[in-house]
């Protein structure tokens, strides 16, 4: 069993706290924030990605991978990649750029060059976000300069009739209209002109 409680939290949300794998840093461990009431998220995502393997999805390029499960102090946690800068810090998310007014890479084209890639990359894979905004979205700054988007949580598909996780069609028509939702957030704040935000909802028509 790994004992998390003593470690300092990467980060947290009303369900979840993420630690680093003591093991292997370059790793991260979701649980639940209060052990005594559980994490649905957890269960979700749980279920989500066991699908996604199942499936012989191998390309993990936008969302980090999934390595199953392990018990903690805190209960079962989620291990999946630890998405980080290439000087080894943890790569900050779109609001925290925001935040602290880092915007030259927010308004470029590079950045919507990623939007895009992101949106394709999902398509291509049928990997459904269930939930995608400015909290959930990390920018790795790589060795060579460039940058890449990340989808960090919110991946999982909890319909009741789950069609998306099973023909790529119903997941496809998902995963456009919470995409083109999420673009409209981003024009709303200013990070999309309303040119761009169009052809990016017309990118993979």
């Amino acid at each position: 069993m790994y004992r998390l409680a003593c470690n300092d939290e990467i980060a947290h949300g009303n369900d979840r706290a993420i630690y680093r794998h003591p093991d292997h840093p370059e790793r991260c461990i979701k649980v639940a924030r209060f052990p005594e009431r559980g994490s649905h998220q957890n269960e979700r995502e749980k279920g989500y990605f066991d699908i996604l393997k199942q499936r012989g999805v191998d390309d993990w390029r936008y969302v980090p991978e999934y390595f199953g499960t392990l018990e903690t102090d805190m209960g079962e946690g989620l291990v999946f990649d630890l998405i980080t800068d290439a000087d080894g810090e943890i790569s900050a998310t779109i609001r925290q750029y925001r935040q602290r007014e880092d915007m030259a890479w927010l308004e470029s084209q590079a950045f919507r060059d990623e939007l895009q890639r992101l949106y394709l990359y999902l398509r291509d894979n049928w990997i459904v976000p269930s939930d995608i905004n400015d909290r959930n979205i990390v920018c790795q700054r790589r060795a060579d300069g460039t940058r890449r988007l990340w989808l960090i949580d919110g991946v999982s598909n909890p319909d009741f009739m789950p069609l998306a996780n099973m023909w790529p069609w119903f997941a496809r028509q998902k995963i456009d209209r919470r995409m083109k939702r999420f673009f409209a957030k981003l024009a709303r704040v200013g990070l999309l002109p309303e040119s761009d935000r169009e052809e990016l909802a017309r990118s993979a028509q």
